[in-house]
């Protein structure tokens, strides 16, 4: 195949993806504060890139991202983990001290959404269905997995929606941390300014920057472990290619990659 992307494809190569049951990778992500550092577009970046790896082994297109998420306001459990006041009203990663609030759809219209879209791809044939997530809200994740299952169901669909940052990478898993900030220097380095954040090593308190690993603290002196200040495009090179060989594992334990990978 001459590319891998959805829009540059022609019919004819399109309906050869639909023949030989190689997949249609959807990715998904937000619009989402990320640090005063880093574009609001790091999400759908990331889950862009991890799915054109993983469909140049498996085959198949990938469809432009949606650049849309969904979140849920904070328990107080929450809050507390991350030195916040239990009683005060957060939603996802909109911490008082942002300078900008997220664009976070309604977990309603965000499935509508989402469901459409599925349904559009579905019903002229495409059954084979590796949704990319980018952004791991709780509610987010449900949603994917639920629209994946009613695809199967409805239609006899082969979906699954995998989450593209995974364990193991060598980075953490927090949020605009050094994971994502290698992930933006290596993919989109124009969108990166590591310049807007304190000379390290001042603390990063997760309350004043909404920078984070996946821990928390009481305390209220929340530091992140991978700091982002110390990425490299290299590293995140390295992690975008293990995310999308992650990837492909996690479609083939799924049973999504088992057809299409034969027909390669």
């Amino acid at each position: 195949m001459r590319t891998l992307k959805f829009e540059e494809l022609l019919p004819h190569e399109l309906l050869e993806v639909q023949r030989r049951e190689q997949p249609i990778y959807l990715p998904v992500g937000s619009m989402e504060w990320h640090g005063p550092h880093m574009g609001m577009g790091v999400d759908a970046c990331n889950a862009y890139a991890v799915a054109l790896g993983a469909a140049a082994v498996t085959g198949g297109a990938v469809y432009p991202p949606l650049y849309i998420g969904t979140e849920t306001y904070r328990s107080a459990q929450s809050l507390a983990r991350l030195g916040l006041p239990e009683n005060a009203r957060v939603k996802g990663m909109d911490f008082p001290a942002n300078s900008l609030p997220s664009f976070y759809w309604p977990p309603e219209l965000f499935e509508q959404i989402i469901a459409a879209q599925l349904d559009l791809l579905c019903g002229v044939g495409f059954l084979h269905l590796a949704v990319i997530n980018g952004h791991a809200a709780a509610v987010q994740k449900e949603i994917l997995a639920r629209q994946c299952a009613r695809c199967e169901t409805q239609y006899g669909a082969r979906a699954a929606a995998v989450t593209a940052l995974f364990e193991g990478c060598g980075a953490g898993l927090g949020h605009a941390g050094l994971a994502e900030t290698a992930i933006m220097q290596y993919l989109r380095p124009d969108a990166v300014e590591l310049t807007r954040l304190p000379a390290a090593p001042q603390p990063l308190f997760y309350a004043d920057w909404g920078i984070a690993d996946a821990g928390g603290s009481g305390s209220g002196d929340f530091t992140v472990r991978f700091d982002p200040r110390a990425a490299t495009p290299e590293l995140g090179e390295t992690i975008t290619r293990y995310a999308a060989q992650q990837c492909v594992l996690a479609l083939r334990k799924a049973g999504v990659a088992e057809e299409f990978a034969q027909n390669v």
